[in-house]
């Protein structure tokens, strides 16, 4: 991925405080969502904290850690709490809903 450990670290603590409804001035730029296309069914990807494949419902809204731009491929973390590898095809950018 085209991220260091410190900007990840950093975005994750910016998600979650997205998530609380705790964001303050001070933390800087807001992470717009993104979703994965498609309305039913699922897509399978790649959890890195599982280290193999799990099934995500496709619609699901995520966060975008980080874009390797190299292979296509992002790094999300969902809404339910999963961190997954997904082809940046597959979303779809939401803003602030």
């Amino acid at each position: 991925m085209d991220i260091s450990d410190e900007e990840m670290a950093k975005r994750l603590k910016m998600i979650i405080r997205q998530f609380s409804g705790e964001v303050r001035i001070s933390d800087g730029e807001m992470i717009p969502e993104v979703a994965i296309k498609g309305q039913a069914g699922t897509i399978h990807c790649y959890c890195p904290t599982k280290k193999g494949i799990i099934r995500i419902s496709r619609g699901t809204k995520a966060f975008v850690l980080s874009i390797d731009s190299k292979n296509e491929k992002s790094l999300i973390y969902t809404f339910d709490g999963k961190m997954v590898e997904i082809e940046s095809s597959e979303l779809i950018e939401t803003g602030f809903d």
